[in-house]
This record gives C-alpha cells, structure tokens and sequence, in this order.
C-alpha cells in the first residue's frame, strides 16, 4: 500500500509540472536545446545530448564576463541590422571536425593552435539550422521574437570585437554543455542575441476612447436615406386630387439611366442608371463630370467654354407628359402664321411676292431694279415664323 500511495503521488506531481508546462510553452532555451540535437543529426549525423542549459539577461556592461579569447567568436547576422553572437569550446570544434572528416568521435585533447576562418565555416550549417529550428519550436511570441532572423556572420577576431560590434542594450546569453555520442566528450556553446524591443505603449488616441467608440458605432449604424427621382412632372391640381389608387402616370421618354439620387434636404447628390440585380432595385452610379472652366482664347477674350445647359440635356415636363426640350433652330413645314409689317400694318401673308419683297428690301435699305430683283444677288427663301 505504501509503494501504491508513493507512486500515485509521484503521478500526481509529474501530470501537475506537465500542466504548468503547457500552460506556459517551451521557452527559448527548452527549444535551443531540442534544436541542437535536431540540427547536429541533419546536418553531421552527430548524436548531441544537451545535458545543460542556463538563461540570462545582461546589460551591454557585463558581456565581457561571458566571452572568452579561448573560443571560436562567431558574428551573427540578425533582423533590421542587429547582431548576436556565439561562442563554441575548442572540444565542440574538435567533435564537429571529427564526425565531419572521419564520420566518428576519436576523442583525444584539443590541441591550442589558433582558430581560422575555415574553422568557423565549418560551423555555419550547423549554427544556422539550429537558429531556425529554434524559432519554429519556440511556443512564446517573445522568444520567437529574440530567435528569428538571426544566421551565421563572420568570425571575430577576440572577445573585444565582439563586445565591440554588440550595439543593442540588453542582451540574452544562453550557455548549452553538450555531451556527444552518449562518451564522455564533452562540448560548450553561448549564445548572445539582442533582446528584442517591448512594444511601444500606443498614446490615447480616439479609438481608445471609450466614447469614441460608442459614437463611431453610432455613426455606423445611421440611415442615410436617398431618394431616386426617375422624372419630375408637373399636372394639373385637378388631375392630381382625382387620381386615385391604381392610377399610373405616363412616362413619354426613358430615365432610368438619369436617374438622380436626392438626400431628405432635396439636394442631389449623384446620378445613376436605375436597374435590378438578383430580383431587387439596384442603382449604377454614372461618372461624374468635371466642371470645365472659361479659358481665354488666342486673343486675350474670354471664351465661354463650359457646360452645356441643363435645358439641352434634361427634357422639359409639361402638363404630366415629358416633352424633349425644343431644338433652338426650328424646321417649321407649316404654313407660316400671319404676322404683321411694322411699317404699313399690312400682314405679309396677304401681300404678293413682289409686295412682300418690296416691303422687306425697304426694311433692309435695300434698292430694287426694275424688273424687281435686288442689285446683289437674290437673297433665299426664308421661312418667316
């Protein structure tokens, strides 16, 4: 019963660490370490345990105190031209050198020669894959944040230069011991990157405002009634207290695609063609014209160069019909309606050719020859309406 009690308790804790687990994510050093043997497989078919694993947050000042001559100083290449950095022991060197020549651990003591820039590009693939494996495996947005667009650089020269080259003013240092093969060798990293940038508390602006809000859906939710005035007429009062339900008013000419749009003060507000979509009335905005200006002419005038009046382009309505606005020059085929001369009195339709003729040419200060025909050349027919 005792060992069924001890058990059960120790369930207990692990499901409750387990929970706190989920409840906060894997951290950005949980995912370098899971990053670090995903990474030394792919790319160097290396077994690598990370038996340890420590976080902190430095100021610019206290840098020095995790960088050290005695290993590989590696630049990192970040985001919006930020710079990390990563340090590697000589025994991580050596292991990577091994696998990466001879397939297999040897083991034996590093030797003290001096680092090169081959040896730092042989450590690019592998710092590079296990940056980005980091950051997809990384559950908090911040760490996310610190991991992402980092990548292999240059290498550095000493501990100076890099402390140097770290502009940013606070800093995340991330120190990994490995074990490899499951032997006893054994290798160290550090990892430096820039901590990222808290957002920026937004200033109290009007869509924080409370009430800002509420009147914005206000706003939102307010009619904005149109009228769609398809043609205006004019009848008779008569007419108009006669009619009664059902009775329908005759459009002579077409308007649906003049159709104008008026607000509840009776303003126009725009023109369109008034149709139907999907069985409901529907109405297709015309483009608007740009109102023209009077421009001067060639000769310093002035020259009337604007719109055409509304009487030419919207028809007239009259008596309850639509009647099109009449053509200033007017083709009278009729007969012409009497009139009368100013001068004698006499209306012209009652005089002879000859008569009317005379009359008009001595209006005009016109002189006519004896046969009856002007000195110049005989003017054209004319309809006098």
């Amino acid at each position: 019963m005792a060992i069924t009690g001890s058990n059960t308790g120790l369930k207990r804790k692990m499901e409750a660490s387990r929970e706190d687990a989920a409840a906060t994510g894997r951290s950005a050093a949980g995912a370098l370490r899971l990053a670090m043997a995903r990474a030394a497989d792919d790319v160097f078919d290396l077994a690598v345990s990370v038996i340890g694993a420590t976080h902190t947050r430095v100021g610019q000042d206290e840098l020095g105190r995790h960088l050290s001559d005695d290993r590989l100083q590696i630049l990192l290449d970040g985001p919006d031209g930020q710079l990390g950095a990563l340090t590697l022991d000589r025994a991580f060197l050596v292991a990577l050198i091994q696998q990466q020549t001879m397939g297999r651990l040897t083991g034996g003591a590093p030797d003290e020669r001096p680092f090169t820039g081959t040896d730092a590009a042989l450590t690019a693939p592998l710092i590079d894959a296990m940056l980005r494996q980091a950051c997809e495996l990384a559950d908090r947005p911040q760490d996310r944040q610190c991991l992402s667009g980092f990548r292999f650089g240059a290498r550095g020269e000493d501990a100076r230069t890099i402390v140097l080259a770290m502009e940013a003013d606070r800093f995340r240092v991330f120190d990994l011991t490995f074990e490899f093969g499951g032997g006893p060798e054994q290798g160290a990293l550090c990892l430096i990157l820039p901590e990222p940038d808290k957002p920026a508390r937004s200033q109290p602006s009007d869509a924080a405002d409370p009430s800002a809000q509420r009147m914005g859906a206000a706003v939102e939710m307010a009619r904005a009634d149109l009228t769609a005035v398809i043609c205006r007429m004019r009848i008779p009062l008569a007419d108009l207290s006669a009619m009664q339900e059902g009775d329908m008013l005759p459009l002579l000419q077409e308007h649906m695609d003049r159709t104008d749009l008026v607000s509840i003060l009776g303003k126009k507000v725009a023109t369109g063609r008034l149709g139907q979509i999907n069985g409901m009335r529907a109405l297709r905005l015309n483009e608007t014209r740009l109102p023209r200006h009077n421009m001067p002419d060639t000769d310093g005038f002035a020259a009337d160069i604007g719109a055409q009046s509304a009487m030419v382009s919207d028809p007239m309505t009259v008596d309850g019909n639509v009647v099109p606005q009449e053509s200033p020059e007017t083709d009278s085929h009729g007969p012409p309606s009497p009139q009368k001369d100013d001068a004698s009195g006499e209306t012209l339709g009652a005089m002879t050719p000859q008569e009317a003729a005379q009359s008009i040419s001595d209006l005009a200060g016109i002189g006519m020859d004896d046969d009856g025909s002007d000195a110049e050349d005989a003017p054209q027919p004319v309809s006098i309406g």
